[in-house]
């Protein structure tokens, strides 16, 4: 948390980043930044069009990877290997090469909105305190959500109930059920940047798994 806080409030440190990983300057503050790390979705593509057609400029990080085909073919190109840039009305989408988990964070940080899929990247996101769209791994028979709903209803209890059901229909929506609104996700920002920043602090308070284990054990031997 203390390096996340260090890395946001310090502008030539963000620059740095941004230079190094997209061989740019950042973009200007108007422009919504949205890391994309996701499996094979079929509703890419109409968030992609959506970013395109939006009023205010998105810039999309896309490590290389499973959805990278999808975002190639959005823009007509043959491939969309790391290095890659691409434009096309609003959006201005950034190819970057796989990086080290421990440097992850950093392209969290950086960005205003986090597409996270699987496991690890879903908790390194909870810890960014940005707000994030989790794609679940897909399992037979939906298994999968019920344990979508399950993560939803610890993390956004505290929600108003409009921002709730959007972030609700939103996720779902990222995970196969219904067509993602990225115009009615984006009303509720203000308010999902509060319970991001809000859940990253209700975790701190859990403690560390180590640390919790040993005071267990203490207990069970008294």
């Amino acid at each position: 948390m203390a390096a996340r806080t260090a890395f946001e409030t310090s502008p030539s440190a963000r620059e740095a980043w941004w230079l190094e990983t997209t061989g740019r300057a950042p973009p200007p503050a108007a422009a919504i930044v949205v890391s994309l790390f996701a499996y094979e979705n079929p509703a890419v593509d109409s968030l992609l069009a959506q970013w395109r057609d939006s009023a205010e400029p998105v810039v999309l990080l896309v490590p290389e990877g499973r959805i990278s085909g999808a975002i190639a073919r959005f823009f007509g190109l043959p491939s969309f290997a790391a290095g890659a840039r691409a434009e096309l009305g609003s959006l201005t989408a950034h190819a970057l090469a796989f990086t080290r988990q421990p440097a992850y964070d950093a392209l969290l940080w950086a960005s205003d909105v986090n597409f996270v899929r699987g496991e690890d990247s879903f908790v390194r996101a909870q810890w960014a305190a940005k707000p994030f769209v989790w794609h679940i791994y897909p399992q037979a028979d939906d298994a999968h959500l019920p344990k979508l709903d399950a993560a939803l209803a610890h993390y956004a209890r505290t929600l108003p109930a409009d921002a709730r059901h959007a972030l609700a229909r939103f996720w779902h929506a990222w995970n196969g059920v219904g067509r993602p609104d990225w115009a009615e996700f984006q009303r509720h920002r203000a308010v999902l940047m509060q319970r991001a920043a809000d859940w990253a602090g209700e975790l701190a308070q859990v403690g560390d798994l180590a640390g919790n284990l040993a005071l267990f054990a203490k207990t069970q031997l008294k």
